[in-house]
């Protein structure tokens, strides 16, 4: 069954593919200005009970998965429920091109592998989520 992609779909798709690269193709990292700020917001954090494995790794890990949880529900919601697992796949290849391409090309940034877990873990949950609001938006009969 083809099925045309509707505008909205489009218009995120579009989003998605230029913040995207913007954020994962960029020359330098994208938090090099963050990074002193998060570290104070971290330590006064962990000064008010935050436990200390909460640190700059968890909130970049987290960052990551965020970033590509769009992608797995972009998919999900095209291809429909039964290939929710689809995003992964999708995300976890995006995720090993710019991995590659860092790690060639952009000598200022640093290629990582628990980058590409949290990009696939992200595009994963995108897909499952779409898939429960689906699932949640089907008459029951």
């Amino acid at each position: 069954m083809e099925r045309r992609l509707r505008r909205g779909e489009w218009v995120g798709l579009i989003a998605m593919a230029v913040a995207g690269g913007l954020i994962l193709f960029w020359p330098t990292p994208v938090d090099a200005s963050v990074d002193p700020v998060l570290e104070r917001v971290l330590a006064a954090l962990h000064r008010h009970g935050v436990p200390g494995w909460f640190d700059y790794d968890v909130v970049e890990f987290s960052a990551n998965v965020l970033l590509f949880v769009p992608l797995g529900a972009f998919v999900t919601s095209v291809l429909g429920r039964p290939l929710w697992w689809a995003g992964g796949v999708v995300g976890l290849a995006a995720s090993l091109l710019v991995e590659f391409t860092q790690a060639v090309w952009l000598t200022g940034r640093t290629a990582s592998a628990a980058d590409v877990l949290a990009n696939t873990l992200g595009a994963l949950l995108g897909g499952a989520l779409v898939t429960v609001a689906l699932r949640r938006r089907r008459p029951r009969t």
